[in-house]
């Protein structure tokens, strides 16, 4: 029996796309190919385990009822980190030891043939850090069998410097399979590392919609609105553009980030999140998650672009769907647009996918063999 170890950002506290992406690629590689998978629960230092934040989200919500701490809207100023752990406890077999660093990995006694980076932006190293090689596989023994799946730059460029990129590129020419998450990725690997990748579907859009209707169960909706939107630094600009929107689509609308509670602040369940993007009329967010399942449910969106997050992983998932006018550029009145956007034929949306979904499939399952 094979037996494959997954490494991406499965750890997260704060973003939900990134643990149900997680999901979906252990779910697909179980239940869809037969194989056994677990994610190898590498968290770099400083993530918080279980226990540890519980605890201070405690103490936080504590300190924000009692006016004793700033309200201030960070991934750090959430009471209740925990509930993407109860997430994991559910739906996201990890390995038996956490790792936190390089060393730690390379020493271990790992069990596994196969390991797989990916989904979301692992090559990225802006966001990974001290931790780059660990996402570029360089702690596995000789002989294990190395596949990145819809690994992402999150930028249409590379973004380290010669020496760095030297020692990246002596990794990345060890993996037996590489395929990336945007058509950005496949030059990069072209150009920078000159390796061959494919381009493939991020694994929420691999696995379809009906793992995300099993995790949302037959729970009742909680107070459903017509508009959802999903966006940490909310600013001005955005506040203007959701009212506008439901205003002018007389809809209500509704955080699905988090609500509040005195003076503390909640993230709402996983299964809660997801349900109310399914049972909305219209998704607003900077999310590339938040947009894959929009896609998913059906329900019209609005991409609201974030300029520190980059237009590269949306552009390149709507041009495969001819839906880039989704994207907002800040030159069409918002009213007209949002009118406009609710009508998306997906029966079309859906043609492509089966289309798209067969050639991504093809390559894990061949990456596999």
């Amino acid at each position: 029996m094979k037996n494959i170890g997954i490494v991406n950002y499965h750890y997260s506290n704060h973003n939900y796309g990134a643990v149900l992406q997680a999901a979906a690629l252990h779910c697909y590689v179980n239940k869809e190919l037969g194989y056994q998978s677990e994610h190898i629960n590498f968290m770099p230092k400083g993530v918080k385990v279980k226990w540890q934040a519980k605890l201070k989200s405690q103490v936080k919500a504590t300190l924000m009822d009692l006016g004793l701490k700033e309200k201030k809207i960070t991934h750090n100023s959430f009471v209740n980190p925990e509930i993407f752990q109860e997430f994991r406890d559910q739906w996201l077999p990890t390995s038996a030891k956490t790792f936190h660093t390089f060393d730690e990995l390379s020493q271990a006694d790992l069990p596994y043939s196969h390991a797989i980076v990916g989904s979301d932006q692992v090559w990225r190293p802006s966001y990974t850090g001290n931790s780059s090689l660990v996402y570029f596989l360089a702690f596995l023994n000789a002989g294990v069998k190395k596949i990145s799946y819809a690994a992402s730059f999150g930028n249409d460029y590379w973004e380290l410097g010669a020496e760095d990129t030297a020692k990246i590129a002596s990794e990345i020419k060890s993996f037996d399979a590489i395929s990336v998450r945007e058509s950005s990725g496949v030059d990069i690997c072209n150009n920078t590392f000159a390796v061959n990748a494919e381009h493939v579907l991020d694994p929420t859009l691999l696995v379809g919609r009906g793992l995300f209707d099993d995790i949302i169960g037959d729970k009742p909706s909680d107070d459903a609105a017509d508009i959802v939107y999903y966006k940490l630094d909310i600013n001005s600009d955005f506040e203007s553009f959701i009212n506008n929107a439901s205003a002018s689509l007389n809809f209500t609308e509704k955080n699905i980030y988090y609500y509040s509670k005195g003076r503390s602040n909640y993230y709402r369940s996983v299964d809660s999140w997801l349900r109310n993007i399914r049972e909305s009329k219209l998704v607003i967010t900077d999310s590339f998650h938040c947009v894959c399942f929009a896609i998913l449910f059906e329900v019209p969106f609005v991409y609201y672009p974030n300029d520190n997050r980059g237009l590269t992983r949306l552009e390149s998932l709507l041009s495969l769907l001819d839906l880039t006018h989704h994207i907002y550029r800040g030159d069409v009145n918002p009213v007209e647009l949002t009118k406009e956007l609710m009508k998306i034929d997906y029966v079309q949306v859906n043609k492509k996918l089966v289309e798209l979904r067969s050639s991504s499939v093809k390559f894990l399952a061949d990456a596999l063999a």
